[in-house]
């Protein structure tokens, strides 16, 4: 998902998809509809929750949802900030979900 993936990209220097309720539906719709296969998306979905815990994936989710991606970028950079190695394990997984 391009749009999540956009974010992670431009604040890590990387980029940022689950299907089934709540944020990551969101997630899910934008990733899909970015281009990426449900696969890759449910992949890096996975990873941005495992990383970033469901908080911080409802806070993406709810802006994506909006189209807000300076506040999406805003967020990952915060949370670059406050827990780098949280976004670093992101961005690593992210990367082997492949795109």
């Amino acid at each position: 998902m391009k749009y999540a993936i956009a974010a992670s990209m431009l604040a890590l220097g990387l980029a940022a998809c689950g299907g089934g309720g709540g944020g990551k539906s969101a997630l899910m719709e934008k990733c899909v509809a970015d281009g990426e296969s449900k696969e890759t998306c449910t992949c890096q979905i996975d990873a941005m929750e495992e990383a970033l815990g469901s908080d911080n994936l409802n806070k993406l989710a709810k802006l994506a949802a909006a189209d807000d991606e300076a506040g999406a970028e805003k967020l990952m950079i915060e949370i670059m900030m406050d827990k780098p190695e949280s976004a670093m394990k992101m961005g690593m997984a992210m990367m082997a979900c492949g795109s």
